[in-house]
């Protein structure tokens, strides 16, 4: 279902699944039959017809356990291809010493250096990579540098004045990009991905256990979002690809935060039942879940009348502008 369970606004069925979309279009959730059997008291209607066997309820802890992880997992998983296409199709940095474009009116420009000069040494230094010649540059602020490039066969020489850019070198230069082969965009995919969930999961564990207030103050909720959505996507289709990016990983990581009715809080309920080697009482569980579902329905109404107000008081999305 697209959207959090609630009223549904429209449904259809292909084969022995359901699609369709509720009145409260924020994510979406797959229910599997016997799913909701830890969530409440009495059986589904709907889940009654099911043979026990392909139920939920019925399954072994390690099936799941499976299960739950998932959804999750997906969140995880979906980045990657959006950040290969999304490089697939911007291009990612060459390896070599060529200049991809120059800045106009940069400090490069006025020294004579073109997009497609191949910078041989900076200060009388050789260097073999981009990183090189940048770690070199920044160290110059306002002053003049040397720069030999190869244009056309030929060795000239440059000597731009470099801006000062907040303490550090400017010379007006990036370098050239070129289109991946699909398997090494979706290696870097893979890579910048997983740099970004180890980024997120330490910031979340740094705010809960010693910043709790900024977790109120700076998070965005799903009015936010989708109003700065549209926003980006006016501007720049692949910003707009880029921050779905994030909020995929950032749905995955919460959704295994152990808070029931979160997948996490149900992993956390397997691994108790697991522990003990037995079912936790199931009203326990009906109560925790409810207490979970509880905090979840608190915060999002938190979130929608705060994100309302930012959003009047035009305040600067958490991460962007």
């Amino acid at each position: 279902m697209f959207g959090l369970p609630g009223p549904r606004i429209f449904s259809f069925r292909v084969g022995e699944t359901e699609y369709g979309a509720t009145a409260l279009p924020f994510g979406g959730y797959v229910k599997f039959a016997g799913v909701e059997s830890e969530l409440q008291l009495e059986e589904d209607d709907e889940d009654k017809d099911t043979p026990p066997e392909r139920k939920y309820d019925t399954q072994p802890r390690w099936k799941k356990a499976i299960i739950m992880f998932a959804g999750p997992f997906m969140n995880m998983v979906l980045p990657i291809f959006l950040i290969a296409i999304m490089l697939m199709f911007q291009g990612v940095p060459d390896r070599t010493n060529v200049i991809g474009e120059v800045v106009k009116a940069g400090p490069a420009a006025k020294a004579g250096l073109h997009a497609g000069d191949k910078i041989i040494t900076v200060e009388g230094k050789k260097v073999k990579n981009w990183a090189q010649a940048v770690t070199i540059i920044k160290k110059k602020p306002g002053k003049e540098i040397t720069i030999v490039a190869e244009r056309n066969g030929k060795t000239q020489i440059f000597r731009p004045v470099l801006d000062n850019n907040k303490g550090e070198g400017f010379l007006g230069i990036s370098q050239r990009l070129r289109t991946p082969l699909p398997h090494e965009a979706l290696y870097q995919g893979f890579l910048t991905t997983l740099t970004i969930i180890k980024f997120m999961a330490v910031t979340l564990y740094v705010v809960i256990t010693q910043k709790i207030g900024l977790l109120a103050k700076d998070s965005a909720g799903p009015v936010r979002i989708v109003y700065e959505s549209a926003k980006i996507i006016q501007q720049n289709f692949w910003s707009y690809i880029w921050l779905l990016a994030l909020i995929s990983i950032n749905i995955g990581i919460v959704n295994l935060l152990p808070i029931p009715p979160l997948d996490g809080g149900r992993l956390a309920i397997l691994g108790i039942e697991g522990i003990k080697r037995g079912p936790i009482n199931k009203k326990a569980v009906f109560a925790i879940n409810a207490a979970g579902m509880a905090l979840l329905l608190a915060l999002m109404v938190y979130f929608v009348f705060s994100d309302i107000f930012k959003i009047i008081q035009g305040a600067p999305f958490p991460g962007g502008g």
